[in-house]
């Protein structure tokens, strides 16, 4: 298939240009063009800024793709969205838009699955990603267009953008103890990265999955506290634990980039096994093995941390 994802050279979709080359379809990547020297050989650049609509329907006007995948985050909106699908009006084939779980509504019990009602819980990140999802479903439910929806939460992996997994491991290599807001037992879900890659080139073209969203992550619900007693087992390093109260009204002690949140976050993917038969192919322990692998082969290990923070409530 002939492939036009938008972004491309960061973290996940990095990785989906990697595997969409590695099934033999044909990759196009639209982009601000600031990482060229990031793109595999053999992929086709489309140099331009998604958020410029006049820009993009100049840069999109020759363009016919089998299938679309929208990835890019700028942040962006439901007309952003509706802008890339106008530009390429009549010669798409199937779009897939990558959502987030944190579209649904975390006030409501564990575990969520593609049904539980969304909400604004999340803020303005939430409020996109529904308005991005509407735009789809949308054009699906009136025109016809094949759509699917991807929701992945706390992606993990080589090249990740957040720093969570990488955060842990820059304070066990280096003997410091890890600080935990609070008793740190709210459950977390990860996603490796190329289980999610793989899922989004699984899907591209498949009619089961046309008109319907899909949760895409791990199967492995963990605490906060589990998190980190994994990592440490993982990478081998002796861990301690400093559990730090959050005062009423003030802001958790930072743990990860995003992993502080004050409720649960699991999700099911019974759905897409039974859409498509796929199982992650690895499971927590061994994605973090093989990211921490990573982080050493790209020195991060030396990097200099600013940790002036820590040692205040240290001390």
């Amino acid at each position: 298939m002939d492939v036009l994802v938008l972004g491309g050279t960061e973290f996940v979709s990095l990785h989906l240009v990697r595997a969409l080359l590695r099934d033999g379809h044909r990759v196009t990547v639209l982009n601000r063009g600031r990482r060229p020297g990031r793109l595999p050989a053999g992929v086709r650049a489309l140099v331009c800024d998604r958020l410029d609509h006049a820009a993009l329907r100049t840069t999109l006007a020759g363009e016919r793709v089998d299938a679309l995948v929208d990835i890019a985050y700028a942040p962006t909106t439901g007309a952003d969205v509706e802008a890339t699908l106008g530009a390429l009006e009549g010669r798409v084939g199937h779009a897939l838009f990558v959502s987030t779980g944190r579209v649904h509504d975390h006030a409501l019990p564990i575990p969520y699955h593609e049904d539980t009602p969304r909400s604004l819980y999340w803020g303005e990140y939430a409020k996109n990603k529904i308005a991005g999802e509407d735009v789809l479903l949308r054009r699906h439910r009136e025109r016809g267009l094949p759509v699917t929806i991807v929701r992945p939460t706390h992606v993990y992996g080589p090249l990740n953008t957040r720093n969570n997994e990488t955060f842990f491991f820059d304070r066990l290599v280096r003997g410091r103890p890890i600080l935990v807001p609070g008793a740190g037992g709210w459950l977390r879900q990860f996603g490796h990265v190329e289980d999610l890659a793989d899922a989004m080139a699984r899907l591209l073209g498949a009619p089961a999955a046309f008109g319907q969203a899909y949760n895409v992550t791990g199967e492995e619900a963990i605490t906060q506290v589990g998190f980190v007693e994994l990592i440490a087992d993982v990478v081998k390093r002796p861990l301690t634990l400093v559990h730090v109260a959050t005062p009423p009204g003030g802001t958790p002690v930072a743990f990860g980039q995003n992993l502080a949140y004050d409720c649960h976050a699991v999700y099911t993917t019974t759905k897409l096994r039974a859409a498509l038969g796929l199982r992650p192919r690895y499971t927590l322990a061994a994605g973090l093995a093989q990211t921490f692998e990573w982080y050493l082969r790209e020195g991060l290990d030396r990097r200099v941390l600013d940790v002036a923070a820590e040692d205040a409530l240290l001390r």
